[in-house]
């Protein structure tokens, strides 16, 4: 999944303060999709809470290193 992706699934959701992202049955995620969502988006929206559900590991260390950037 590409950045661009990532960006039209966050389209109109600024208004929320938690945002669910499940992925069920999602082998995998790339790089830029994950830092999209997990380090652009929130560190421009810190008042919004973020939270994977149902993620396996390969999505999970994703997330990880998007969270992690740049730190």
């Amino acid at each position: 999944m590409a950045r661009s992706q990532a960006k039209r699934l966050l389209e109109g959701v600024e208004q929320s303060p938690k945002i669910i992202f499940a992925f069920k049955g999602i082998a995998t995620i790339g790089p830029s999709f994950a830092d999209e969502i997990f380090r652009v988006f929130a560190n421009a929206h810190p008042d919004i809470h973020l939270t994977p559900l149902h993620a396996n590991a390969e999505v999970m260390k994703m997330i990880s290193r998007a969270k992690n950037a740049g730190n």
